[in-house]
């Protein structure tokens, strides 16, 4: 259609880009999907393990949801100060 306005692969795909959000913790790790379409997150609950068992979990889920990129939330005390976990999720 000449004049028409389209849609190219790239904008298409820019606009369904799809996140997957970590919140980790030492024994729950909590994830959340969401994509820029709609511009919302879903929670999908936690992934209850502890040590490498808890990265297994989590490589099933990036299987599962294969998201365009990770969202990982670095944890700090409500002044700002960083803590034992700052340093772990940065790692």
């Amino acid at each position: 259609m000449s004049g028409s306005p389209q849609a190219t692969p790239r904008t298409l795909a820019d606009g369904l880009q799809t996140f997957l959000a970590l919140d980790f913790g030492l024994k729950r790790t909590g994830f959340a999907v969401g994509n820029r379409l709609l511009g919302t997150a879903q929670p999908q609950g936690t992934i209850a393990a502890e040590g490498e068992a808890r990265f297994t979990k989590i490589s099933e889920q990036l299987r599962a949801w294969q998201p365009d990129a990770l969202v990982v939330g670095v944890p700090f005390h409500p002044d700002g100060a960083a803590h034992e976990n700052t340093a772990r999720v940065r790692r």
